[in-house]
Order: C-alpha cells, then sequence, then structure tokens
C-alpha cells in the first residue's frame, strides 16, 4: 500500500515430484527434498519450462533460484545454462569475491540466474533481481517470506517481480495458506 516494494505476480508450478512422505517440520526434511529433487532431470525440466513460458522477455531475466543443497544448486545452474539461460551456482563455500561477481554479472544482465542453497535469503540486497525461482520447498513462513523478499525491492525500470514457486504432491496437511499469509495478510 505505501509503494515501498516491487508487486510481484506469484504463480505456484505444479510438478511431479511426489512430495507426500517428507517429514516437515522435523529437521529432516532438507535431506529428503535433497534426495527427491538433486539430479531430477523431469522437475529440472518443468523448471526451465516454466521460467522460459512465464519469463516474458528472457533477454531481461535477473532471475534468483532457491535450491535445496549446493548439489541442487550446481545441477539447476547447468540446467538453466544449457537451455541458453546463463546461470551460476553459489553457496557458502564460495569467496566473497566470487559472490559478489556473481551478483555483480546478474545486474549486469550477463547472468540469467544464480542458483544458491543458503546465502541469499537475507542479508543481501540485489534490487534488480526481478525473478525468483523457489525450487527449495518449505514449511517455513520465514524461509518463504525471505526468498519472495530478495526479489521485492524497488529498481529503476522494474515494474514487477515475477515469483515461480514449483510444488510438488504434498500430503494433506502441507498449509500453504500458511505461507501466503505471511505475505499476504489474509487469511
Amino acid at each position: 500500500d505505501q509503494q515501498l516494494l516491487a508487486p510481484f505476480e506469484y504463480y505456484a508450478s505444479a510438478d511431479e515430484t511426489d512430495l507426500t512422505a517428507v517429514d516437515w517440520g522435523r529437521g529432516a526434511e532438507v535431506s529428503q527434498l535433497a534426495n527427491l529433487i538433486d539430479g531430477n532431470l523431469v522437475r529440472a525440466r518443468t523448471v526451465v519450462n516454466a521460467v522460459t513460458r512465464y519469463v516474458s522477455d528472457t533477454r531481461t531475466l535477473k532471475g534468483l533460484a532457491f535450491c535445496v543443497s549446493v548439489a541442487h544448486a550446481k545441477f539447476m545452474a547447468g540446467c538453466f545454462t544449457q537451455a541458453g539461460l546463463a546461470a551460476v551456482a553459489l553457496s557458502g563455500t564460495d569467496s566473497q569475491a566470487m559472490r559478489t561477481e556473481a551478483v555483480k554479472q546478474l545486474r549486469d544482465g550477463v547472468l540469467k540466474v544464480i542458483c544458491s542453497c543458503d546465502i541469499l535469503n537475507e542479508g543481501i540486497d540485489i534490487p534488480e533481481a526481478n525473478a525468483v525461482f523457489l525450487l527449495r520447498p518449505t514449511q517455513s513462513p520465514v524461509i518463504f517470506q525471505q526468498q519472495i523478499g530478495r526479489g521485492l525491492r524497488l529498481a529503476h525500470g522494474k515494474d514487477t517481480c515475477l515469483v515461480l514457486d514449483f510444488v510438488g504432491q504434498y500430503q494433506a496437511g502441507f498449509r500453504f495458506d500458511v505461507l501466503l499469509r505471511s505475505i499476504t495478510g489474509l487469511s
């Protein structure tokens, strides 16, 4: 309402990943998700196809992809690059110089996507980011907000932020209402 954040378009993009056995909220979900998602070519194709479908002009894409593991970030960076969208994977093991250079290349349009694991959730400012790809399913409203928030900073020439949330097949108790309420304030 106060025009402090960029408006966003949110799409929950279905994929066929069966997440019904994931034990959410018990601390084991990250390793369980990694077993299901790391190296999953079918899901990766679904992600790349959705990105090319929903991004109106890939030449201006400046996307942040949040991944479940370092291996998943590297895998997805390779998939995006192979599809013609220059991408790099970043994690906590990368030097600050490497992270700074990747962000600069994203801002300059050299890179189209930064795939990350656990480092872009908070404490970094990339107002030019105009797309966020949620490749790491979460039941945490805090993580959900942090990841979407990376794309909501205002920037010159940025009309909106595209948010693609890749949702698999969850068990009946998965609480999308809690996640969406955390960003909209609506019941």
